[in-house]
């Protein structure tokens, strides 16, 4: 996977949030984050890791996504390891 594919999964994983108000509600609750600065910060790399983290968490909503997405999750473990904080572990899973 390459770093640019990496950046359009983390887009494609905000833009499933936001069709999912339920789901980026629950997320800028977690993250302190209000919807400005989730915007503003779109492309930042650690925004995207972090994106990525919230649906590494929740196997049930990793795998929703995924199929609403024709993405294996196998893509979105991969891309998560180059964004900054990927090193993925037991405990951040």
């Amino acid at each position: 996977m390459t770093y640019e594919e990496t950046e359009i999964l983390g887009l494609t994983a905000l833009a499933h949030m936001a069709a999912h108000e339920e789901i980026i509600t629950a997320y800028l609750r977690l993250t302190g984050m209000t919807p400005d600065r989730l915007k503003d910060s779109a492309t930042d790399p650690a925004t995207l890791g972090s994106i990525l983290d919230y649906f590494l968490q929740n196997e049930k909503r990793l795998l929703s996504f995924c199929q609403a997405e024709d993405i294996a999750p196998e893509q979105i473990v991969a891309a998560r390891r180059l964004l900054p904080g990927g090193e993925i572990t037991a405990d951040n899973i």
